[in-house]
């Protein structure tokens, strides 16, 4: 009796059609079907969802960049030369710079 259940998007807790109103794809709130973003989610202003996107593609590209760097090393040492330390500290490292870089470039935005 006294849990907390939720209606299907697009209705009221009366029962009734809302207009106007879509569910958040992620946390299936409603929000304004004009809004660029959920406040829920990305923060009051957006900047919360910026940074995490920015981190997420950062991170994907430091991690291509990091791979082609230490696939370029391992040609150039030879493979019999190459262990799994450098390699990896390489990859990870690139990794996590671009982490850092793409959430200070939607910082400042």
């Amino acid at each position: 009796m006294g849990a907390k259940q939720h209606s299907p998007a697009g209705i009221s807790p009366d029962g009734e059609a809302v207009s106007g109103m879509v569910a958040c794809p992620s946390c299936e709130r409603l929000v304004p079907a004009g809004s660029a973003y959920c406040p829920h989610c990305c923060g009051e202003d957006g900047r919360r969802g910026a940074l995490v996107r920015g981190g997420m593609l950062g991170w994907i590209f430091g991690f291509l960049t990091g791979g082609l760097a230490s696939a370029a090393w391992s040609s150039f040492v030879g493979p019999e030369q190459t262990t799994w330390t450098p390699v990896l500290l390489t990859t990870f490292g690139c990794a996590a710079a671009g982490i850092v870089i793409g959430m200070a470039v939607n910082w400042r935005r």
